[in-house]
């Protein structure tokens, strides 16, 4: 038994590892990456202290819109796709914790979707969203998160501090206790 334990936990971890490569989604090219690689990092990317909450965004009508009405408290953005298993276990980590990742960010979700948002909106009918402002991906959005972002793959998890600027970009499945320990520092770095 002990031996099917294992098996099972190095198939989910590699699942989780992986992430969805998006090799079959053209419309998410890959940027080039910065010199040095790494899985996560610490570096801000933006000098304005807007940063990511003035970046431009889609709504799912269509409408271009930013998220400078969130300005001041941490943002966790999942960078996602309706056809990703990954993402859809990053969805259920977020809505079983939804309450508490509220109460320290606001929860943002942009779909890299080819279908545009027809293809988003009706699989939120069918499987709706953790409490998460939805999105659709923007050229504006790519570009702010490129410097960071080294794999052409989802999810990626975006953590904002309350000051617009990226904190830590993380790829595959995060942990509730990381998500939300990772954005109580940020809030509380503004704080105190």
């Amino acid at each position: 038994m002990p031996i099917a334990k294992s098996i099972a936990f190095l198939a989910a971890a590699s699942i989780v590892l992986i992430g969805c490569d998006q090799g079959s989604d053209p419309g998410m090219k890959a940027s080039e990456p910065p010199a040095a690689s790494a899985e996560s990092t610490a570096e801000p990317t933006t000098t304005a202290a807007s940063g990511m909450f003035a970046i431009p965004l889609a709504d799912l009508d269509g409408n271009q819109t930013t998220l400078a009405a969130h300005a001041g408290k941490p943002m966790l953005i999942e960078v996602w796709a309706t056809w990703c298993g990954p993402c859809r276990k990053v969805r259920s980590i977020i809505k079983e914790n939804q309450d508490e990742l509220e109460s320290v960010a606001t929860l943002v979700g942009v779909s890299v979707d080819q279908g545009g948002a027809a293809v988003v909106k009706n699989y939120l009918a069918k499987s709706p969203s953790p409490g998460m402002l939805e999105f659709m991906v923007t050229p504006e959005f790519r570009a702010a998160i490129a410097p960071l972002d080294t794999k052409n793959t989802v999810p990626k998890l975006i953590y904002v501090g309350p000051d617009g600027r990226i904190a830590n970009l993380s790829y595959g499945v995060n942990s509730a206790p990381f998500m939300t320990g990772l954005l109580r520092n940020l809030g509380a770095r503004n704080t105190g």
